[in-house]
């Protein structure tokens, strides 16, 4: 009986297992997807500073 149990047990294990890589496969794909937005976001920031840095020096402004 003990035999039995322990192929059950592994099964069970095996099943929890393909359940948790199911998920971690789930993150690793919002963390990719958040990343690439972060990404984005950041690119865009640096292009309005420069778009207004580039308009301040045109109207006159000094840089600091």
């Amino acid at each position: 009986m003990i035999g039995g149990r322990v192929i059950m047990e592994t099964s069970v294990v095996e099943a929890d297992l393909a359940t948790l890589r199911k998920r971690v496969d789930g993150l690793e794909e919002q963390v990719r997807a958040l990343t690439a937005a972060y990404l984005a976001l950041v690119r865009s920031m640096e292009n309005l500073q420069h778009a207004a840095a580039a308009g301040d020096r045109a109207d006159g402004a000094v840089d600091r």
